[in-house]
């Protein structure tokens, strides 16, 4: 299979792009974030940035190359199509635009059935299913969703202190006095903070929670709470097929001895990252038009 394939990885806090070719890597260059969610125009002009500047450093013609691109924001249709459309008038041989989530699904099992649970600011699973049907649970961001992620543990951690404060006229809890120099002390200073206040401030909390484990009551009922939420998201991804697991994302690694003794067991190491599940989108795409260049 001639040509060169780029894989992007784009999320809310770097974008990775990596240039392979027949034999594999030739470069791979970072940049800042690109969420279309976060900020729509600039993702999408730090992508096609990125793009170019891999293309001339390498000095390889656009229409040599297949793109796939896995970002976070991509599962709303019109930001995902803008994308596209700018990425596609850089003239590629073939462009995809993935979430993030399908990209590190992809690279997480290798492209083998699997389930993936990336637990970070927010929260998604994906099933890779035997049949090769691929699909998504929870991810709806954090109004309504994204339950045992970063965001819903700070969101937990606020609605305590909020409660101590009615009930108790002050912080009791250790771990509510420490979020009080965040968020602040009175009802005049939390009031702001809560008007202004997204995912990422959310999360911006959860490290305390967990560095008062194990004595504090209140952080044991969080992050037990916490848990059972990805219990529930992993249990649904799973449906009836037992295939092995991975959890990715900021948390994996403190949320996972949490877990039921079950999904412990089941999980596996990831055998590569989202940038390595773009990268395999981009190679498949170019064989199948290698096969039938219609499509």
């Amino acid at each position: 299979m001639n040509g060169y394939f780029l894989g992007i990885d784009g999320g809310g806090t770097k974008t990775l792009a990596r240039l392979e070719d027949a034999h594999g890597e030739r470069l791979t260059l970072k940049s800042g974030a690109s969420s279309l969610t976060q900020d729509l125009d600039g993702a999408i002009n730090n992508i096609a940035g990125l793009s170019r500047q891999v293309l001339a450093r390498e000095r390889v013609h656009p229409n040599q190359v297949h793109l796939a691109c896995g970002v976070a924001g991509a599962g709303n249709p019109t930001s995902a199509e803008k994308l596209r459309q700018r990425l596609c008038a850089l003239g590629f041989a073939s462009v995809q635009i993935a979430s993030d989530a399908q990209t590190s699904l992809l690279g997480a099992g290798a492209g083998t059935p699997i389930v993936m649970v990336a637990i970070g600011t927010g929260s998604v699973a994906m099933r890779l299913g035997r049949d090769g049907e691929i699909r998504q649970f929870g991810g709806w961001g954090l109004a309504v969703g994204d339950e045992g992620s970063g965001a819903a543990i700070g969101k937990s951690l606020v609605r305590a202190l909020l409660w101590e404060l009615d009930t108790h006229g002050k912080a009791v809890s250790a771990l509510c006095q420490q979020v009080m120099t965040e968020v602040g002390e009175q009802r005049a200073q939390i009031l702001p903070w809560l008007q202004r206040a997204g995912s990422r401030e959310y999360a911006a909390l959860a490290p305390a929670v967990f560095s008062h484990l194990p004595e504090c009551p209140l952080a044991r009922d969080i992050i037990g709470k916490t848990a059972t939420e990805v219990d529930r998201l992993i249990q649904a991804a799973s449906g009836d097929e037992n295939l092995p697991l991975a959890i990715l994302g900021g948390l994996a690694d403190k949320l996972s001895p949490h877990l039921h003794p079950e999904h412990q067991q089941r999980q596996i190491p990831p055998l590569g990252t989202a940038l390595d599940g773009a990268c395999m989108l981009a190679r498949q795409k170019a064989l199948v038009l290698s096969i039938d260049p219609l499509r």
